[in-house]
């Protein structure tokens, strides 16, 4: 038995800094470690999802760089329909659906932190390649009532 495709339509809204904040005077000499976090929330209402990406980049342990941006997805109706659990009563978007949101949103980071870095005159900073299927394996499922405010599953990599 094979799974129906369904073809989902959806249109980025928005993308947005939401906090860059640079704690250090100067580029850090030597390699910097660079930690993700990956938040999603919905407003199943307005048949919305934000992707939060939280960048943070630390050099032995002290924070040097933080960068959280936010992309918000609009989804038609039909589309928001098909991804509905009755069963559930929940929506469940499929992870593949997952990654490529998480990819967006990773992009518009990417030119976000260069923009902001050279602005603070440091090098240029580089996010690192991230692959989403590597810690978001599963489909993201959000209840009936979901709210911007509600709880969001995440991922860190």
């Amino acid at each position: 038995m094979s799974k129906q495709q369904i073809q989902i339509q959806f249109k980025l809204n928005d993308v947005r800094q939401v906090q860059f904040v640079a704690l250090c005077n100067e580029w850090p000499e030597g390699e910097l470690q660079v930690g993700n976090q990956i938040n999603f929330s919905s407003d199943t209402q307005n048949r919305l999802v934000r992707c939060l990406l939280n960048i943070e980049y630390k050099k032995n342990d002290i924070t040097q760089i933080l960068l959280s941006v936010e992309s918000v997805f609009e989804f038609s109706r039909e589309s928001w329909s098909s991804m509905y659990n009755l069963s559930g009563d929940q929506w469940i978007l499929p992870a593949g659906l997952v990654h490529h949101l998480t990819d967006i949103t990773i992009g518009a980071a990417r030119g976000i932190l260069a923009v902001r870095t050279d602005d603070a005159g440091f090098p240029r900073a580089m996010l690192p390649l991230v692959n989403p299927q590597q810690f978001m394996r599963d489909d993201l499922r959000f209840p009936r009532n979901a709210t911007p405010q509600s709880p969001t599953p995440q991922a860190e990599a």
